[in-house]
């Protein structure tokens, strides 16, 4: 069977959720492939509603798949779906963060990785966490455009915060 096969077939169609995981499962072990990983997940996040643990899982197989562990596409639908899932629960926005951190180690050269977390978890990043990684990426040289006002006021701030907590 094909990829395109399978998932036309399952995700248009009222087969059981057992059969379709199965045959992905099938299909990864002989032939693994980030398509059909991609497929897998979409199925489990947007047709069937699966539970957190089961997509984190496939997540988790996904990026533990020998040569997957670098792929940036993977990394982003994870981080992304963390983020979703932390709408609802304050752990999971840290669970986010924690994936942000994993791929960044793991795919530092991604300016996209980098810039998707930085943009998504400036809630969940402290004001000096994001100083930190803002650093980390111009000594890897990866450039961003930032308006040297916003960064005035960001430290201005700073340093009105910390002379308020010395008085």
């Amino acid at each position: 069977q094909t990829l395109a096969g399978l998932s036309s077939y399952y995700c248009f169609t009222n087969s059981s959720s057992t059969r379709f995981r199965r045959e992905v499962a099938v299909l990864a072990e002989k032939h693994p492939s980030v398509n059909l990983y991609l497929v897998a997940l979409a199925y489990e996040i947007f047709s069937v509603k699966g539970s957190e643990q089961r997509v984190r899982h496939l997540f988790e197989t996904a990026l533990s798949t020998d040569g997957f562990k670098g792929v940036v596409i993977l990394w982003r639908v994870y981080m992304a779906w963390e983020l979703q899932q932390g709408q609802n629960h304050s752990e999971n926005a840290e669970a986010a963060r924690r994936v942000f951190f994993r791929a960044i180690h793991i795919c530092p050269w991604s300016k996209q990785l980098w810039l998707d977390g930085l943009r998504s978890l400036g809630s969940v990043l402290s004001p000096r966490e994001m100083g930190e990684l803002l650093d980390i990426m111009r000594e890897k040289e990866l450039r961003i455009r930032t308006d040297v006002y916003e960064i005035l006021l960001q430290e201005a701030e700073e340093e009105e915060l910390s002379e308020n907590a010395v008085d």
